[in-house]
């Protein structure tokens, strides 16, 4: 099993409890609550444990603050050059 796969094994059995309409604030208490602390001071566990914890709260709302996550929001509240309306077409 891998450090991703017990993390999200963790998480599962951690919100198996909350109810459906349990708040996203909620959910992060209980997934903070669940590490385990050794994982806590080492870093492949940690880092897997985040995105575990990421791949959860992404289908109930959360939004990731990532680099990727921040390119894609402002590729999309900028124009396309490509379909820039005041630029001349080819014909």
């Amino acid at each position: 099993m891998t450090w991703k796969a017990e993390a999200a094994e963790i998480i599962r059995q951690a919100t198996a409890c909350l109810p459906d309409d349990a708040t996203l604030s909620e959910r992060k208490k209980v997934i903070a609550d669940a590490c385990p602390s050794s994982w806590r001071t080492m870093s492949w566990p940690q880092k897997a444990w985040q995105s575990a914890r990421r791949d959860y709260l992404v289908r109930y709302g959360y939004v990731p603050r990532t680099k990727a996550q921040a390119i894609r929001a402002a590729s999309v509240s900028e124009p396309l050059p490509l379909f820039d309306e005041n630029k001349p077409q080819r014909t």
